[in-house]
């Protein structure tokens, strides 16, 4: 595994515009990146949005997908993409929890292309959606695929994004090229990902990580949602490299946050059983091949 850097520095070149994306099984998605020493490169993490959401705030959402695209980060959303309550059949449904254009029969069908239009306006940096506890809800109860649709819609317009299940693992690799064209230099990290399941009104779902780690042992990076909790903690480890020398090495669990704020000023759901308020956006993820050899990895708040 390779040595993490948790702290802050800067990116001195975008990611670049033709990226490769393989889909090694359907658990594993692959992205292939050219790079050169001393280069950083940034990805937008996002999770639990819940787009359709009135409580959504689709501006600071917006915002930061305006960012991504200025900085042709890869943009990549991690469960609760929708929040799907409002079917008839659902006992959660609500009049006063949908938004005005969505007030329509064909429930599912509405907001799936209201959605998928929304975020086409970024498809080009949208590149992976994994399912949400929201969405799974829906292909249990309604035999419906929420985010298959949507990425469908979205592919259909130009957009590479993926759709990947509950859990599984994303292979960053940056790899260089010699001057007679054969493959020179490869830094490798693996990011996986669990919707999640573990919260706490204080811990915040941090004590969640070792568990994680346990599930996913070659990860260098473990990031959740679920919780709308957003923190980043490193689990540090000892452990010898591929060529037999021992490290101590730091690896990141990351929660993604929310875009939805429950916590209302009279009450409601969040404010009657003490959900707390949450911390609203997602992740800048910033990795940095070494010369040397593994992935240098900084993460700091969307703001």
């Amino acid at each position: 595994m390779g040595q993490i850097a948790v702290g802050r520095f800067y990116a001195n070149r975008s990611l670049p515009t033709m990226i490769e994306t393989k889909r090694l099984s359907p658990e594993v998605l692959e992205f292939r990146i050219p790079y050169k020493c001393g280069e950083t490169f940034e990805f937008f993490l996002a999770s639990d949005i819940h787009l359709d959401n009135p409580k959504c705030d689709r501006k600071l959402f917006a915002r930061h997908l305006d960012e991504a695209k200025a900085k042709n980060a890869l943009s990549l959303f991690f469960g609760d993409v929708f929040c799907l309550m409002q079917g008839s059949k659902d006992r959660r449904a609500d009049k006063g929890s949908i938004r005005i254009g969505h007030l329509k029969g064909a429930y599912f069908d509405t907001v799936f292309e209201e959605g998928a239009n929304f975020l086409s306006r970024w498809g080009d940096n949208i590149y992976m959606m994994s399912d949400g506890n929201h969405e799974t809800a829906i292909m249990k109860h309604n035999e419906v695929d929420p985010l298959r649709n949507v990425t469908r819609l979205m592919r259909e317009k130009g957009s590479k994004v993926e759709h990947m299940s509950y859990q599984g693992f994303i292979f960053i690799k940056f790899y260089q090229q010699n001057p007679d064209g054969s493959q020179g230099k490869v830094r490798m990290t693996t990011l996986a990902f669990h919707h999640g399941v573990w919260g706490g009104v204080v811990t915040k779902g941090t004590l969640g990580g070792s568990r994680y780690f346990n599930i996913f042992p070659t990860a260098n990076i473990v990031l959740n949602g679920h919780n709308h909790e957003r923190t980043v903690v490193t689990h540090t480890c000892y452990m010898p490299n591929a060529v037999g020398t021992v490290e101590i090495t730091d690896r990141l669990h990351l929660q993604s946050g929310t875009y939805k704020e429950e916590f209302g000023k009279f009450g409601g759901f969040a404010v009657e059983k003490i959900a707390m308020p949450k911390s609203l956006g997602g992740l800048w993820l910033k990795l940095r091949p070494r010369d040397k050899g593994g992935v240098a990895i900084s993460c700091e708040f969307a703001t």
